[in-house]
């Protein structure tokens, strides 16, 4: 299906201004996404203030060293990377309501890009912090390690809002489609 054009479209010039404040919070959302696990795990200072006051390690032993570190930057590579990708693909969908294309096939499929990849986060989140924690206390003594899994409201609304998206998106594909259709009889 063709761009939807500006003049069948009235709300579309604020449609676009509001794509052009999206974009760049993705791209700084990419940035920092990729960015910030490195500096986290790169920096044992930082990392150990977190490990206490965010992950509820307070009071237990948990090592810091390289290897530690290392395993828990890996831990922390598979939400970074979805959530980057989610970024991307908005990134891409918002470009498209940028130069005027809202009801394609193509948004669709980024929509529907971005919703599975915001499906998957929900489980990769508390997954990630449960690696992370046992990558930093694998070096303890038996009987010290941890191993916490555990799931939060932010979890919960993520899933949600991804199956949402995914929903939403379904429902845009086949308009698109209905739209194809209704257009040939034309």
């Amino acid at each position: 299906m063709s761009a939807t054009p500006n003049a069948s479209f009235p709300g579309l010039p604020r449609i676009q201004r509001l794509a052009r404040c999206v974009r760049l919070m993705c791209l700084l959302g990419i940035g920092v996404s990729l960015a910030l696990p490195v500096a986290l795990w790169g920096q044992p200072d930082w990392l150990s203030e977190v490990v206490r006051q965010e992950w509820g390690l307070r009071g237990q032993p948990f090592q810091l060293d390289a290897q530690s570190r290392s395993f828990g930057l890996l831990a922390c590579a598979l939400p970074s990377l979805l959530l980057a990708y989610l970024l991307w693909q908005l990134y891409a969908l918002f470009g498209r309501y940028q130069r005027g294309e809202v009801w394609t096939l193509e948004c669709a499929v980024l929509l529907r890009r971005a919703a599975l990849a915001m499906t998957a986060l929900a489980p990769a989140l508390p997954l990630s912090k449960t690696l992370s924690i046992l990558a930093l206390t694998l070096g303890n003594p038996p009987g010290q390690r941890m191993l916490n899994l555990s799931f939060s409201g932010q979890d919960y609304l993520t899933l949600l809002l991804g199956l949402v998206l995914l929903a939403i998106a379904t429902v845009m594909r086949e308009a698109v489609r209905m739209a194809e259709e209704n257009a040939e009889f034309v």
